[in-house]
């Protein structure tokens, strides 16, 4: 996402700041260490390489990231505000239900068609969050962010609340079980295609009550 045109929610959301040149550098950092994870890898990245993408020094770097999980951490938040920002947008001109939940199973996917390098970065999220409570905890806040906006949608669909809960919870796992493998994997599927399949499976869930 170009910085020029980045919406100002989501410096907030991200750095929990309003926007300003220090922020706008911190967002070049970010998408330059978020293709080198896409390109070289996790272990590839230093300081000193990062500040040579995007013609900083290495001591500029770490004047805005002090250590490399906090750099690790901003690039999820910041691939997940992106998700969200096209998610929410997808979503705004919808009307009824159905609309809503379709648009808002669609949105990951037009995420990572429209910024596929963020799959890499979640992907190693993923991973951390195997090992690390503390990665795990902000996974568990995306996670929940999740279902409520399904919840939200799944008003109005005759289903009681207790049954909209694991319905709402069923779907978000599906969404980021097809993403991950499709991501991960020589998937048969195009992503297009795929999309398409999880939507069709979501009301499915919803349709047997």
């Amino acid at each position: 996402m170009d910085t020029a045109s980045f919406p100002h929610a989501l410096y907030h959301q991200i750095f929990d700041i309003k926007p300003g040149r220090g922020e706008a550098r911190k967002v070049k950092i970010v998408e330059a260490f978020i293709d080198l994870v896409a390109s070289d890898g996790i272990d590839h990245i230093s300081f000193e390489t990062l500040g040579k993408r995007v013609k900083m020094n290495r001591t500029h770097v770490a004047y805005y990231f002090a250590n490399r999980d906090e750099l690790i951490r901003t690039a999820v938040r910041y691939a997940v505000a992106v998700g969200q920002h096209i998610t929410i947008g997808h979503t705004q001109a919808a009307t009824g239900w159905r609309e809503k939940l379709e648009c808002v199973v669609e949105g990951p996917f037009h995420w990572m068609e429209r910024h596929p390098k963020h799959a890499s970065v979640m992907g190693l999220f993923y991973y951390l969050c195997s090992c690390d409570p503390s990665y795990r905890e902000l996974q568990n806040s995306i996670r929940s962010m999740g279902e409520a906006r399904i919840l939200s949608c799944l008003k109005g669909s005759g289903l009681g609340h207790k049954r909209s809960v694991e319905v709402a919870r069923q779907i978000q796992c599906l969404m980021a079980g097809v993403l991950n493998s499709f991501f991960s994997s020589d998937y048969p599927v195009p992503l297009a295609q795929l999309r398409r399949q999880t939507v069709k499976a979501a009301f499915d869930w919803v349709e047997r009550g």
